[in-house]
């Protein structure tokens, strides 16, 4: 008997749970900055908490071997690292009033990206034969045109500071970029029909996070970024990609006759 869960149409649920989130972001905006901050401190709980539960699971049902147990075990280390963080995050904020510079989320953010990396990689495995030449060649592409003049851009802004404010300045680009390759390589994949959308929800999630990192990284030299601004709605929609990506993924293990998420037939 399908549960109530199994019966929604996924996509059609996708999307009305980035709609709601965003549509709550927005509201609390109206409302004033204090209770935009509250309200999106406080989503970033049961959010971040579901996809870390939903990883956990898939880890579970895949176990440490192969390709499948490498990227999931992975994956449940940086949404780890990214939930401590948003933990981390929201008790300064919210239980202490404390905006240091670095924050200790920073730490746990930046701990998940080698994680979330290694992931990326393992996920991409068992399509290695279809990833071409000019696939990377987009890939890197791709990444040169994100780093070069993020870089620029914060090093103008920038030039007054210190060595210290400068690195952590640039870092996070650095990071995304280095996460971004696989990920165009996933999103190419995808357009070319080698893989179902479901499937690719993960890429989708990640290239959401590095535009939002990149508002963040503008709005904060600006002086204008506060939580709740409404480029917080991107970070929540990563998240919201990553779980529904990863519940596919529970699904298809479900299915006794799926020997590898390499065939994405029922994920179309």
């Amino acid at each position: 008997m399908q549960t109530n869960l199994e019966k929604i149409n996924p996509i059609r649920f996708l999307i009305s749970s980035l709609l709601v989130v965003g549509f709550i972001v927005m509201i609390a905006n109206v409302l004033g900055k204090e209770t935009a901050t509250i309200t999106t401190d406080l989503l970033y709980v049961p959010i971040s908490g579901s996809l870390l539960i939903l990883s956990i699971v898939i880890a579970a049902k895949y176990g440490i071997q192969g390709n499948h147990g490498k990227s999931y075990l992975s994956f449940v280390g940086f949404v780890a690292c990214w939930f401590i963080a948003e933990l981390v995050w929201i008790s300064s904020e919210l239980v202490y009033h404390l905006k240091p510079f670095p924050q200790e989320a920073e730490w746990f953010y930046l701990g998940g990206y080698p994680l979330l990396l290694l992931f990326t990689i393992y996920y991409l495995k068992p399509f290695e034969k279809a990833i071409s030449k000019k696939m990377l060649s987009y890939a890197l592409m791709a990444t040169t045109i994100f780093l070069v003049p993020t870089i620029y851009v914060t090093n103008s802004y920038n030039q007054n500071s210190n060595l210290i404010e400068i690195i952590w300045a640039a870092i996070y680009p650095v990071a995304d970029s280095v996460v971004l390759f696989p990920a165009v390589i996933g999103m190419t994949l995808f357009f070319k029909g080698k893989v179902g959308f479901l499937w690719s929800l993960a890429f989708f999630a990640i290239i959401l996070n590095i535009v939002a990192d990149s508002g963040f990284l503008f709005l904060d030299m600006d002086k204008s970024y506060y939580t709740g601004n409404p480029i917080d709605i991107l970070y929540l929609w990563s998240y919201i990609l990553f779980a529904f990506g990863i519940y596919s993924h529970v699904k298809l293990h479900k299915k006794p006759k799926m020997k590898s998420y390499g065939n994405t037939e029922d994920l179309k």
